[in-house]
């Protein structure tokens, strides 16, 4: 785990979806360790995904009745890791795959590597808030800086460029009040935009009262825009660093119930962040490539780089100091 920040390092990080557990073991990475998770007899479990038999990955094997069966030699592992039964064996002997911690909270199996892992991070209240439509959008790992991908998702400035007309509409800069807000719980950006949208937003924000884009430490990100009438959206973002430039984000949409059907939502919703999710990914793989190829981050930050340094310092489990004060930008 080396070269990870600090409450990275120490961190909880989602590996699974509890829908994604059915009749198999997934195989996941967690900073650069293969990991295996799965439906246990008591609950999802997670292994490290070696079997201390002869290394065969235990993704690599089958459940059965709620224990892993490695492939090679059909030893079973419980949830808890120990080997509760070897083909041919009358004996078992007291031997164990290695555990890893388990937590399951808004849907999320989440997991740390860390022999005493941090407190677990706060959520968006977003995630568990059942008077709310909500879904999770399951995305495969794309290249990436795991800092920068959870920068770009509470960056205000990048939109302009390469989301034109999706998220602003070109050439339609104002200026916006912002009050911005740091400490050890993390960040927030608020932004006081009382106008109407005319970009492909409009449907669902009508007229935009206020956006807030607030960081909960270390890898959580929540972008939620308000109309009149309350929450118009609410776009969380949580970032799984699987291993060095590669990163799994997992999407949660929420929005306020009303006459559209949750499932005409959720589809309208995938549709129109799918281009802004390719643009993303495009730029962030470029610039996990540069960064490899030419020394690491650049470290220049901008007015407009708002979250940046707060993610950055709490990443590293440096203090955030405490701050409070208003801004005026042209978005």
């Amino acid at each position: 785990m080396s070269g990870w920040p600090k409450a990275i390092e120490a961190g909880w990080h989602p590996v699974a979806a509890l829908s994604e557990l059915r009749g198999r073991p997934l195989s996941r990475r967690l900073m650069g360790q293969p990991i295996v998770v799965f439906a246990g007899k008591d609950g999802p479990a997670i292994l490290k995904d070696r079997c201390p038999h002869r290394g065969v990955p235990l993704s690599a094997g089958r459940l059965c009745d709620g224990v892993v069966q490695c492939a090679y030699h059909g030893w079973q592992f419980d949830g808890q890791g120990r080997c509760v039964a070897i083909p041919g064996a009358v004996t078992v002997p007291e031997i164990f795959a290695e555990r890893l911690p388990v937590t399951v909270r808004a849907g999320l199996l989440w997991t740390s590597l860390a022999p005493e892992p941090a407190a677990f991070p706060r959520l968006p209240p977003a995630l568990e808030d059942e008077g709310l439509d909500r879904f999770w959008w399951i995305l495969e790992p794309s290249p990436a800086g795991l800092l920068d991908a959870l920068e770009n998702h509470l960056d205000p400035a990048h939109p302009y460029f390469i989301h034109a007309w999706l998220a602003h509409t070109p050439g339609g800069r104002r200026p916006v009040k912002v009050r911005i807000r740091s400490g050890p719980w993390g960040a927030e950006a608020a932004y006081a935009e009382e106008r109407k949208t005319w970009t492909l937003l409009r449907p669902w924000e009508r007229q935009r009262w206020s956006g807030t884009g607030t960081l909960y430490p270390p890898t959580i990100g929540e972008i939620r825009l308000e109309s009149k009438k309350g929450l118009a959206v609410s776009i969380v973002a949580v970032f799984t660093p699987e291993d060095t430039g590669l990163v799994r984000p997992w999407a949660h949409f929420a929005t306020r119930r009303n006459m559209l059907p949750a499932s005409v939502k959720r589809w309208a919703l995938k549709a129109f962040h799918w281009p802004i999710l390719q643009s993303d990914r495009r730029l962030l793989a470029l610039q996990a490539k540069a960064q490899a190829e030419q020394g690491g981050r650049v470290q220049a930050d901008g007015p407009l780089d708002l979250m940046g340094p707060a993610i950055r310092r709490l990443a590293a489990g440096l203090d955030e100091p405490d701050r409070d004060y208003e801004i005026e930008l042209m978005l």
